[in-house]
């Protein structure tokens, strides 16, 4: 347990993100899979990505993911391609997280897959063989997890036969999908793009033995929050560039201060700020294609005392590390706010945003929930209930917070 303040509301310095967790998550894959040679530089030290590099590199025949929902996914896939004899499991939150759709579409290329247990869900059995394309086209438009079309993909050069995969481009997360496809042609894999159709080339065309991965976006975020409750800002994130992959980055203007400025120097980014400046906030946002930075948007709008801001794209919140809506709900219940829904929108009132000093956030055991809660200690000393949580995806967030003058008390 800790608890947060800053005397000054100044923040200035440089902070170098974690690195992406998704990109580096599919590279491995990718490496492992093709170009066990290649030099991955600035991998993400994120526990996701240490165990997966872990997990591949130890060769071991029992798969514990913990609560890695991408490593499960990931390697699901991967182990049905590979010789040998697999078993996949991880955590009980894990254990219940859908899993047949996937393994569904892996048995239509003959994969051999068992459930130990329960129908539908983890712990999984494994026979790795090599993979065969029966039809041109393999239909997955039902999928709805970008996770499970990104599995798909990784795998495809190493399945036999030409095919299809017919996807729904309306599917929550879908560019992430986008982000995948990207980084097989980082691979010298040519993929075809046409409508719902995608189809990989399996002749592989790759023009080196390195790649970068750039800084994280979604961690980027928290620091735009306290940006923009700051009352002066002068921060740099180095690698951090409008043109990097990930298409996160369309985020960046949904929420506007008159004062912010956003400059590229040095390859990265710089973000000023010199007075409090006026906001505007968009009175309808989608979060559908990248969800995980919607706590920390409802949590700044909230602190900006905005009220009917609607919120949609949320319905995958529910089966995260926790369930997402309910603990954003408690969240804001804490400070005098309120997030209703309503069929498919989520509105938010926070007129009466309130936040007294002290006011403890419990984690859920979920590194987002408690670093979506991390920019209020800007308008009050906050106290986060689990401060360990943040090694999934950040592991040095409260220092990097600490070098920028917040005060960190270990309770």
């Amino acid at each position: 347990m800790i608890r947060i303040s800053h005397d000054t509301g100044i923040l200035k310095g440089t902070i170098k993100l974690p690195s992406s967790k998704s990109i580096s998550n599919r590279m491995l894959i990718l490496k492992y899979l093709y170009e066990q040679d290649m030099e991955l530089d600035n991998l993400s030290n994120a526990n996701d990505t240490v165990l997966l590099e872990s997990l591949l590199s130890n060769g071991g025949a029992e798969l514990n993911v913990q609560d890695a929902g991408t490593a499960y996914r990931f390697l699901t896939a991967y182990c049905a391609t590979q010789e040998g004899v697999w078993t996949i499991q991880g955590t009980d939150r894990l254990n219940e997280r859908p899993i047949a759709v996937l393994v569904d579409a892996l048995r239509q290329l003959g994969a051999d897959i068992t459930y130990l247990k329960e129908e539908g869900k983890a712990p999984l059995k494994i026979r790795g063989k090599k993979l065969i394309a029966a039809n041109t086209l393999i239909d997955v438009t039902h999928v709805q997890s970008s996770q499970f079309i990104s599995a798909l993909l990784l795998i495809a050069p190493m399945v036999e036969g030409d095919f299809n995969l017919k996807v729904n481009k309306k599917m929550p997360s879908y560019s992430y999908v986008s982000l995948t496809v990207g980084c097989l042609r980082r691979m010298g894999y040519t993929v075809f793009l046409k409508g719902q159709y995608i189809q990989v080339n399996k002749q592989q065309r790759f023009d080196g033995e390195y790649f970068f991965v750039e800084p994280d976006w979604t961690s980027f975020y928290y620091w735009l929050s306290m940006a923009h409750l700051a009352k002066e800002v002068d921060l740099f994130f180095p690698g951090l560039r409008l043109d990097n992959m990930s298409k996160e980055r369309k985020l960046l203007y949904d929420v506007g201060n008159t004062e912010l400025k956003f400059e590229e120097v040095e390859s990265g980014l710089k973000i000023v700020k010199n007075s409090i400046g006026a906001y505007d906030v968009k009175m309808e946002l989608n979060f559908a294609q990248f969800p995980d930075s919607a706590m920390t948007f409802v949590m700044l709008i909230a602190a900006l005392h905005k009220d009917g801001v609607i919120f949609k794209g949320l319905e995958s919140l529910k089966y995260k590390e926790c369930n997402r809506e309910e603990a954003i709900a408690l969240h804001l219940d804490k400070v005098q706010a309120d997030f209703i829904k309503k069929e498919a929108t989520w509105r938010l009132s926070a007129t009466d945003f309130g936040l007294k000093k002290d006011t403890l956030f419990e984690s859920y055991d979920d590194h987002r929930m408690a670093m979506c809660a991390a920019p209020l200690a800007l308008v009050n000393t906050i106290v986060i209930e689990d401060e360990t949580v943040v090694r999934k995806s950040y592991p040095h967030f409260w220092e990097d917070m600490k070098s920028v003058g917040f005060e960190i008390e270990y309770l």
